[in-house]
């Protein structure tokens, strides 16, 4: 199944503090549209402005875009698990460009194929949304994207963030840019972090930079929420979803009256 010229109002990107995170059939159910999440573990801003111009490509039309970033502000690497899965896909000159700018041996992926399988070994391939032309069944489920933590991962529930913020992100000036001239309206938010994260001020100097940033990093001041310091368990991610599906109906409320 492939999501070309499907119609989807609101997409969440973002690691795995959006693939564990959000609960696609909570915002549903709240705002009475369609949702999905297309979170994808480990990626960072270079990978969500791909994720973000293969959306365009595809022509899913949607009303909002939402990223979640936080101390992935001031990352500009790549996520080696998002690469694995784009092996597949490498006709595709989006993914291709991608490739090529993130990975030492683009050349050998292009012109061996059986040496990107055996390098990368892929399994699941790009969450099977960007399969356009491929015809096989689907294993992900369309209808959420939500893939769920469970109690508590008996690590200790603390973290740490920087004490300071670089002046910019490229890649997020890029996402900007390309949103600005495609008309898509993209809206960054910051998922909880527990209770004793330090320095949890970086997301007010991130606010700074993205003013419209919707801030959630210190919405629970329990532990029983968490599976570790960066991640909700399932219970965490009910509450918080219906916490966003209820900010974005609020809002488009607003807008009706």
């Amino acid at each position: 199944m492939s999501l070309e010229g499907k119609e989807i109002d609101y997409i969440f990107l973002g690691s795995s503090r959006v693939d564990n995170t959000i609960d696609a059939e909570i915002i549903e159910d709240i705002t009475g549209k369609k949702a999905l999440n297309l979170g994808i573990q480990a990626t960072e801003p270079n990978d969500f402005y791909l994720l973000l111009k293969l959306i365009d490509e595809l022509n899913i039309k949607t009303e909002k875009i939402f990223i979640q970033i936080d101390y992935s502000f001031d990352l500009g690497g790549k996520s080696k698990i998002l690469n694995s899965y784009l092996m597949p896909y490498t006709q595709n000159a989006h993914i291709s460009n991608h490739l090529e700018e993130t990975t030492d041996d683009y050349w050998w992926v292009i012109n061996f194929p059986f040496y990107k399988y055996l390098k990368y070994d892929y399994k699941i391939g790009f969450r099977e949304v960007f399969s356009s032309g491929i015809q096989k069944p689907s294993k992900t489920d369309f209808a959420n994207g939500y893939f769920p933590k469970y109690g508590y991962s008996g690590v200790p529930l603390k973290g740490k963030l920087s004490k300071s913020i670089g002046n910019l992100n490229t890649y997020v000036n890029a996402i900007n840019n390309f949103s600005n001239k495609k008309n898509i309206n993209v809206i960054y938010f910051t998922a909880p972090f527990c209770p004793k994260t330090k320095n949890l001020d970086y997301i007010s100097k991130l606010k700074r930079k993205l003013p419209t940033l919707w801030n959630f990093s210190r919405l629970f001041s329990t532990e029983d929420y968490f599976y570790d310091c960066n991640h909700l368990n399932n219970k965490g991610a009910q509450l918080f979803s219906a916490k966003v599906g209820a900010k974005i109906k609020s809002i488009e409320s607003a807008k009706v009256d």
